[in-house]
């Protein structure tokens, strides 16, 4: 978490003493950082499987390439498909490798 960013309970933060939503919160946080974290991870997961994005996508529907490159902002669901389709939990996939 961010040094000015401190977790007061489930769904409170303080950011510079002032307590707002966590939903204020995440709109201050750089989404295409975030972006970028999801499309390393996808990526990381598809050439570790040998797989080529035309593959996973004739396998699973998802255009693998969009989010790679960071252009789209993956669902949960979508994120749920391809954690999945790894044969991963999702507490696997936002673990050790998604850094």
């Amino acid at each position: 978490m961010d040094s000015n960013i401190e977790k007061i309970n489930d769904s409170t933060v303080i950011i510079n003493d002032l307590r707002i939503n966590d939903l204020v919160v995440m709109k201050a946080f750089n989404n295409k950082s975030l972006l970028i974290l999801l499309a390393k991870r996808v990526k990381q997961l598809r050439t570790a499987n040998k797989l080529t994005q035309e593959q996973a996508y004739n396998d699973t529907g998802i255009h693998f390439g969009r989010i790679e490159q960071g252009k789209r902002d993956a669902s949960y669901t979508t994120i749920y498909k391809i954690a999945d389709y790894f044969n991963l939990s999702m507490e696997e996939f936002f673990g050790d490798g998604f850094k």
